[in-house]
């Protein structure tokens, strides 16, 4: 770095550093309107994290001439473990400025993040990764907003993170469903299935049994972090301001047992005026219990879902996040009229 750089550590966002940190997204997306200035409320929860110990971070900004052009966070989660059984180090809440001279900065973030996962005994870094919602780099669909808990950066920064020597290890896509192009289903109800939104009287009882479902379901898939009760309870209630608990549903068989979920969300970070409710929301988690799946159980909560959208008056639902290489969801939406939105990828080095 030149004699009016420094690369600065972030230990207290009120700190001249930590201003510096949190300034700088404003001028990385000072002319890009898909940008949700809200998205930056990751930076204090996961501060919030550090300080509370659940997670180790090390967040360093560069500044040159006074101004900060490059930050990065380097995150340890307890939960994230490589395949080694090492710990998984992430990278995340990277930003840097466009301009080609402010790229041997981002570089400079990115390997100081490096280094100090790999001090702390990583065995496996992957990036950008935030916490266990928000992941990836946009590398296509540039032109489309960036909706509640996804990742949004310039045309520049696949580059950026290219040079800095990483590479591709998961591909994933979002999937835009539009009330101009409303999904026709082909099948409304499975056999024996009840499909019902969550009960906010029974808060307690509805987030046991989103954990032990998601914890049978989603065992070993790419990118699942495993949670303890206390860390599903922890979650439900970072989401509940955002919720609208008639876009969770569950679907149960005659027993009463869940044999299927899907949880969407309204998009909190559209911008829009005050007091005016978001048009957009977001399809985050979609799971069926082995055994019920190929049964319509998904296609039941899917036509059960579109039909309380409508008439709430969303006009626009982004379902993501669907592997590359995972083919029936890729078909299934194009048969239910979606568009292919944004791309995204989930790097290691």
């Amino acid at each position: 770095m030149s004699a009016d750089a420094s690369l600065e550590v972030v230990n207290d966002l009120d700190a001249a550093s930590g201003e510096a940190f949190l300034c700088l997204p404003r001028a990385v997306y000072a002319d890009d309107p898909c940008w949700a200035p809200a998205s930056e409320t990751l930076v204090a929860e996961r501060f919030a994290d550090a300080a509370e110990g659940r997670i180790r971070l090390h967040a360093v900004v560069a500044v040159v001439d006074g101004q900060a052009v490059a930050r990065a966070a380097a995150i340890l989660e307890p939960a994230a473990v490589a395949p080694d059984g090492s710990p998984e180090g992430w990278i995340g809440l990277v930003e840097c400025l466009p301009e080609p001279d402010a790229q041997t900065y981002g570089l400079a973030v990115l390997a100081h993040s490096r280094a100090w996962l790999a001090g702390q005994g990583a065995g496996r870094i992957v990036g950008p990764r935030v916490d266990g919602l928000v992941a990836g780099l946009l590398v296509d669909g540039f032109d489309q907003p960036q909706v509640v808990f996804t990742a949004h950066n310039p045309t520049t920064a696949p580059a950026l993170w290219r040079a800095a020597g990483a590479r591709t290890a998961t591909s994933m896509g979002s999937y835009r469903f539009s009330r101009d192009r409303v999904p026709v289903f082909p099948r409304r109800t499975a056999p024996g299935v009840r499909v019902r939104g969550a009960d906010p009287a029974d808060l307690p009882g509805e987030i046991a049994r989103v954990h032990a479902f998601q914890a049978e379901v989603f065992r070993g898939g790419v990118g699942h972090l495993s949670r303890t009760a206390e860390d599903t309870e922890r979650l439900a209630r970072r989401l509940l301001p955002l919720l609208d608990p008639a876009l969770v549903l569950l679907a149960e068989n005659r027993a009463g047992e869940v044999v299927g979920i899907m949880v969407c969300l309204p998009d909190a970070w559209q911008p829009r005026s005050p007091g005016q409710p978001p048009d957009r929301a977001r399809l985050v988690s979609i799971g069926v219990r082995d055994g019920w799946r190929r049964t319509g159980v998904a296609l039941a909560m899917g036509a059960e879902l579109a039909d309380r959208l409508l008439q709430r008056g969303y006009q626009y639902l982004e379902g993501s996040w669907v592997l590359g290489a995972n083919r029936p969801p890729q078909l299934l939406a194009a048969a239910l009229q979606a568009r292919s939105s944004r791309r995204f990828e989930l790097l290691t080095f």
